[in-house]
């Protein structure tokens, strides 16, 4: 199991970066990213059951008040952008956020409990 900290891939991102990406919004949908591995064909209602939802790419953490990144494999796009471009960025940040040094690999053994913050991986 691993998780990638995401407020420290912000906070390492270079601040024309990071100004650049304040107050942009990707655009979420699980089938884009479900066309992306080859399913294709979804049961009737299934697309109005689970419409795209558009979501801040930086989310500011109500906890700690710390800058967060928000990526997901169902970011299609964002909004306001050419969509080869934001997808780029999207994949930019991606590479970015999953160096190594920001990932948490989890080996388990018997016992093991792990607690996460879902808002900061």
């Amino acid at each position: 199991t691993e998780f990638c900290d995401m407020r420290a891939a912000y906070d390492a991102l270079p601040e024309t970066m990071k100004a650049e990406i304040d107050g942009l919004v990707a655009q979420h949908d699980i089938f884009w990213s479900r066309g992306q591995i080859g399913f294709t064909e979804f049961p009737p209602g299934e697309r109005e059951k689970y419409p795209p939802s558009p979501q801040r790419l930086v989310r500011l953490h109500p906890g700690s008040r710390r800058k967060t990144l928000y990526l997901s494999a169902h970011a299609s796009h964002i909004l306001g952008w050419p969509v080869a471009e934001g997808r780029l960025l999207l994949w930019d940040l991606t590479a970015h956020a999953t160096q190594n040094r920001f990932v948490y690999s989890h080996r388990w053994r018997v016992g093991d409990a792990v607690i996460w913050d879902n808002r900061c991986v």
